[in-house]
């Protein structure tokens, strides 16, 4: 029988080893692509733990999407068990960084049932903004049309510098000071906070509170973040915070800190990631121990010839790594040119056919990756006419759909009736008849008294006897008497969920638009609520235990470690947290965690089998055996219509290149490069070719012989 650290480390390749095994201190490791850095990160947690004595609930492990982070705790079940990995935090940034802030949410200027508004409310709030303002939909600035949209892009960026109106060494010109400082007016006043605005209070609270940064500081021994290519300055700023370096309390030892990244996969430079970060942590972090993991279990050398000798045209590297592998070379990369656009997504099309057809592959191990998303609209109607079936990854999220936004409107509106976008978006939904001159006069009473629309309501309806708006609050007040109430069992949760539905009418109307709708079941209303309420009941609560900070210093009252059984079969809450947790405990929870699910990270979609169209940013972290990259070509790869814009004609350049080897990186068996000598666009055709890539490949890895797929 294995001992425990045999366990942990066996299988791993000798630099792996020393990651997992090394000395408690500060590290980068430079992870190339399919060296296994998931596995690496695992095994280090589970080390920490199992052999240097550190409490899992003092673990910090900093992932950049929720299904990395439900992953990593899924595998370290099985090398720790569930106690231990219940209490390791592993979250996103945003996702801690709310947890933070829900157990300092006085300190932080908020209450503890704050919600977070995803990018859709943040855009209507910016459009009422603007409304309020006076200003036009459309505005030029030197030369440059801005809408809301432009707007909101402004204001993110501000705080992603972490950047306050009017404050110094921000860039933000006059136009859009006033609509970021009556936006985050309308947030502070309405409990209201957006995704920067979840890390740069976080910041701002680390930084202004002694007790709290002493809490923070007792709390983590040992931060580990992956991905840390993609940071941005102000999660770098958070990641000093929280782990001590800046030493804003002399005589506390700092958290060591594990950073696990590849600067040529640097690929977000265009919303906020700065790879810089990389050379900022060896210098002010330092001592930093460097490992680099190169062998990658993968591609084949012919992938990763081609790889390597692409990514090595850029300028900067953190250091010079060359991916290696022991996979056995089959085939060569492919080159495909065609006459145009149209010719080329056939070409694909036929390709992938013969891939299905005679070489039996698998089509959801088959993916398309191109530049952008109006590239795919050629290749979709080339994929009906051969019968291909397809998804198109990236797309609108089960969030995202109008019944699901209204009924966790309705849910946020009951556990926080401060919420103004959520009262505008339902108030009359389904129809009470409440008309824009009364919401004109209610809005009006806002302004006046500077009080929340329900707030407003309840004024105005008291006063003109209005009977629909009556019964609204009425409704609203009984569900919020009702989420104050501890549920004896999840049953209870549901019961509740359903009687907002019933009680709203939204079950009612949405049964009725579905009867409406046509007979294909992506159009079943009501279905999807009841898919919601089962997605409700059925999640995992742990962060009613670990996100406390109880063990730190007694934050929270003591015992708040679970909120289920998960040894009972009656799915009974322990007779001891009855009194501890309200239903608005949990659908505060769960509210945070919708909100703060990526488009990327979807329902599993109804045709399993069928090939992937997806843009090459949307394909980061993924793998397939077959990948073929349209576009390879002139204007498209590298991306020619930013070029004018950017102030770093090289940067840009560098970070397309850096694209191209994340799409080149994504196959394991196959790689097609395909190029139009056409483009067709909106006003004719011009000529293409070649991606000026191509002559940075390996030519002696690349051929045009398709024979092979007639076999």
């Amino acid at each position: 029988m294995k001992n425990s650290e045999q366990r942990i480390i066996d299988g791993l390749n000798e630099e792996q080893r020393e990651v997992v095994t090394a000395q408690r201190q500060n590290i980068l490791v430079l992870a190339g692509a399919g060296t296994g850095k998931t596995r690496v990160l695992v095994s280090r947690i589970a080390y920490l733990v199992e052999h240097c004595g550190v409490d899992s609930n003092r673990i910090l492990a900093v992932t950049f999407t929720n299904k990395a982070a439900r992953e990593m705790r899924e595998r370290l079940i099985g090398l720790l068990g569930e106690y231990s990995v219940r209490r390791l935090w592993a979250y996103t940034f945003h996702t801690a960084s709310s947890h933070i802030l829900r157990n300092f949410a006085e300190e932080a200027g908020l209450t503890r049932n704050f919600t977070i508004i995803d990018t859709s409310d943040q855009l209507a709030l910016v459009k009422r903004v603007m409304q309020d303002l006076n200003l036009p939909a459309d505005i030029c600035v030197n030369g440059i049309r801005y809408n809301s949209r432009n707007y909101l892009q402004k204001i993110m960026d501000e705080k992603s510098r972490g950047h306050r109106p009017g404050m110094e060494g921000s860039s933000i010109l006059p136009c859009f000071y006033d609509v970021y400082a009556l936006y985050q007016t309308r947030c502070d006043k309405s409990d209201q906070v957006d995704f920067e605005e979840l890390i740069l209070r976080t910041c701002e609270l680390i930084e202004s509170n002694p007790q709290v940064r002493h809490y923070i500081r007792l709390k983590f021994q040992e931060i580990l973040v992956d991905e840390f290519q993609d940071t941005s300055s102000l999660q770098y700023r958070w990641l000093k915070l929280v782990s001590g370096i800046e030493n804003l309390d002399s005589g506390k030892h700092p958290a060591n800190v594990l950073i696990v990244g590849d600067d040529d996969q640097s690929i977000y430079g265009w919303r906020g990631a700065a790879v810089e970060n990389m050379f900022y942590f060896q210098k002010e972090f330092s001592p930093v121990k460097l490992v680099k993991l190169v062998q990658n279990y993968r591609s084949t050398k012919a992938i990763l010839s081609n790889a390597n000798s692409l990514i090595k045209n850029n300028s900067k590297h953190v250091a010079e790594k060359t991916l290696i592998t022991r996979n056995p070379d089959a085939t060569m990369v492919k080159l495909m040119e065609s006459y145009d656009s149209s010719d080329e997504a056939d070409e694909i099309a036929k390709i992938i056919r013969k891939l299905i057809d005679n070489l039996k592959k698998d089509p959801s191990e088959i993916a398309v990756l191109y530049r952008t998303n109006a590239q795919s609209r050629m290749i979709e109607k080339a994929m009906v006419e051969y019968g291909v079936d397809y998804n198109i990854y990236g797309g609108a999220r089960f969030f995202d759909r109008e019944e699901i936004k209204n009924t966790l409107a309705y849910l946020r509106l009951i556990v926080n009736p401060e919420d103004n976008i959520s009262f505008n978006r339902i108030v009359n939904v389904p129809s009470r008849k409440i008309g824009k001159v009364t919401l004109g006069k209610i809005e009006a009473l806002r302004r006046e008294f500077g009080i929340s629309m329900f707030k407003a309501a309840e004024m105005y309806a008291l006063k003109n006897k209005s009977r629909s708006l009556q019964n609204f609050i009425e409704l609203i007040h009984g569900f919020s008497a009702r989420v104050a109430e501890s549920p004896k069992n999840m049953d209870d949760i549901v019961r509740f969920l359903e009687s907002v539905i019933e009680d709203s009418g939204l079950g009612t109307y949405y049964r009725e638009k579905s009867a409406m709708d046509d007979a294909d079941s992506s159009n079943d209303r009501f279905g999807n609520i009841e898919e919601l309420i089962s997605d409700i009941s059925g999640r995992d609560y742990d962060e009613l235990s670990d996100q406390g900070f109880d063990n730190a210093g007694e934050v929270l009252e003591d015992g708040k470690e679970i909120s289920k059984s998960r040894n009972t079969d009656d799915n009974s809450v322990p007779e001891n947290k009855k009194m501890k947790y309200t239903i608005a405990d949990f659908i505060q929870i769960y509210l945070s965690s919708a909100a703060l699910m990526p488009s990327s990270e979807l329902l599993k979609s109804e045709e399993d089998s069928a090939v992937n169209l997806m843009t090459i940013h949307c394909s980061k972290g993924l793998e397939f055996e077959v990948v073929i990259i349209a576009g390879f070509e002139k204007g498209l790869l590298p991306l020619e219509r930013y070029s004018s814009i950017k102030t770093d004609q090289n940067a840009h350049i560098e970070e397309e290149r850096r694209l191209a080897y994340v799409a080149i990186t994504r196959a394991k068996e196959l790689l097609f490069l395909s190029c139009a000598n056409w483009h067709s666009s909106y006003d004719g055709q011009y000529p293409t070719g070649p991606s000026p890539f191509t002559y940075e490949l390996d030519s002696c890895s690349i051929d045009t012989d398709m024979n092979f797929l007639d076999a």
